[in-house]
């Protein structure tokens, strides 16, 4: 009979504990004026700290979640780069980025202005032609024929 009743009490406090935590994270909540269990107790306080201290930012991140920031940041990255926010993806702001830190003229205005994607095998017609045509090779090949034909004609293939 005590083991039963003791351990009724056991689970009688956890319960009210529970409860208690509850009431006190969805109080939180209330007074911060979100909705009760959205947020974890966790980012509840990191919530209230932010908007005592007057840090927006962190509030915004808290409250929209990390897409939100990272727009944000996104759109920051290109203001400073002077470029139009959304226009580009944040690869592509990084990269400007770096071409500009860099001085690198020709980076910048590839990615301002050529964003078109080349295949790696733009160009190969007028290539393979060409190395078939060096090689005396005629007919249809492909790059990697047309490549270990070449290897095998210089010698180079042997090392």
């Amino acid at each position: 009979m005590t083991n039963k009743f003791a351990a009724i009490a056991a689970i009688a406090i956890a319960v009210s504990g529970a409860a208690a935590t509850a009431n006190a994270s969805d109080q939180l909540a209330r007074s911060l004026g979100v909705e009760a269990g959205t947020y974890s107790n966790a980012q509840l306080v990191q919530l209230r700290n932010a908007l005592e201290d007057g840090d927006s930012q962190k509030a915004d991140f808290i409250l929209n979640g990390q897409a939100t920031a990272a727009a944000n940041a996104g759109d920051q990255l290109a203001r400073s780069l002077n470029v139009e926010p959304g226009a580009y993806t944040t690869a592509e702001l990084v990269s400007l980025k770096g071409a500009i830190e860099n001085d690198d003229a020709t980076r910048v205005s590839y990615v301002i202005n050529g964003r078109e994607v080349a295949s790696r095998n733009a160009s190969a017609d007028a290539s393979d032609s060409q190395l078939a045509r060096a090689l005396g090779a005629s007919g249809d090949h492909d790059t990697a024929t047309l490549a270990a034909a070449y290897l095998d004609a210089t010698g180079r293939g042997d090392d």
